[in-house]
């Protein structure tokens, strides 16, 4: 039996939807529908390749592999496989290598005809090459550029067919985030690691609203060692509810941890 995939980079997938529709790579700041996105690719390979599909394989990042509510969501919708690979310095790590894996498997099981594959990334160019050895079509799906390409050219060359997503598609299911109320922390409720831990979370989600997202990304490359202004901001800003810290190595160390933890979870950035 024919049967036709759908293999999408959620990481790439909302760091260039959410530029396009919302003026904004950063995945804190975007919030999209999947739901009815899904729904809407599913339909949309369908109708492309007039074949049924076998599933959605949905690739995503998450600090040691541990998915968000979100991405436990997406994975709970029917005919959706979540495939999870790490976020290290805010960058997906094992990604690609899931991709290109159930790419092989697909391909070599005759499981599938037609995959559409929704990336970017250079490395994705072997796996589909190999595939498309075992008879598989693949089709690369892309979105809309702003600003610099966001596939590789290489990528395009190798796939049986390039399609590229509308904005009028795609529009509505992205959305800018409402920003959370500010909630004032119950501190003193928290052991002092806690408290610091916290105070540290705070801190980076309020500096990553104010940041770009190059930004993000360049202080991401520097994990874990913060530049002195940002450290030196950061714990003054701790100890006006933390008190001193001046002789609290542990207190210091759980602060950092803090902040890190929560940029890492908040940011998910694609590689540039």
């Amino acid at each position: 039996m024919d049967r036709c995939a759908v293999f999408v980079d959620a990481g790439h997938l909302l760091a260039e939807g959410g530029k396009l529709c919302c003026g904004t790579s950063v995945r804190k700041n975007v919030q999209c529908d999947w739901t009815r996105l899904v729904e809407a690719l599913k339909r949309f390979a369908t109708n492309h390749c007039g074949l049924s599909i076998l599933r959605i394989y949905w690739y995503d990042a998450a600090p040691d592999a541990v998915p968000t509510q979100e991405q436990l969501d997406v994975g709970e919708l029917a005919n959706v496989k979540l495939r999870l690979g790490r976020l290290i310095g805010g960058r997906q790590k094992g990604v690609d290598s899931l991709i290109v894996r159930d790419l092989m498997t697909l391909a070599r099981e005759r499981a599938v005809t037609t995959v559409f594959l929704l990336g970017g990334d250079e490395d994705l160019r072997e796996g589909v090459a190999a595939a498309q050895e075992m008879g598989v079509l693949v089709v690369v799906v892309g979105i809309p550029t702003v600003g610099t390409a966001n596939q590789a050219r290489s990528l395009i060359r190798e796939s049986d067919e390039h399609l590229v997503l509308e904005t009028d598609f795609l529009s509505p299911f992205f959305s800018l985030r409402a920003a959370p109320p500010q909630i004032a922390l119950p501190l003193q409720s928290l052991r002092d690691g806690e408290a610091a831990r916290v105070t540290g979370q705070s801190f980076a989600a309020e500096w990553a609203r104010r940041a770009t997202p190059d930004e993000i990304r360049r202080l991401l490359d520097q994990a874990p060692i913060l530049p002195n202004h940002l450290d030196t901001q950061l714990l003054l800003a701790a100890e006006g509810t933390l008190g001193s810290l001046k002789e609290q190595k542990g207190l210091r160390r759980d602060l950092r941890a803090g902040f890190w933890h929560a940029l890492e979870s908040l940011s998910i950035i694609p590689p540039a």
